[in-house]
């Protein structure tokens, strides 16, 4: 898939972007360097981001497994 859409994501920097596409358009890499990151597994598998301001960001797994 190719895409030439380019977005700023507040608190976080530049990020790609493609209207049908279903993959995440944040990097974990890039994530964890500004940001503290942490996941379980043993409920629903989320990613939760701690930004610096105290408030988090949850990522759950879709129903695809993505």
């Amino acid at each position: 898939m190719h895409t030439n859409i380019i977005g700023d994501l507040p608190g976080y920097s530049i990020v790609w972007f493609h209207r049908n596409g279903i993959a995440n358009i944040l990097s974990l890499a890039n994530v964890k360097n500004k940001h503290k990151v942490t996941y379980d597994s043993s409920n629903g598998n989320p990613f939760v981001v701690h930004k610096q301001d105290g408030s988090t960001r949850i990522f759950k797994q879709s129903s695809h497994g993505l």
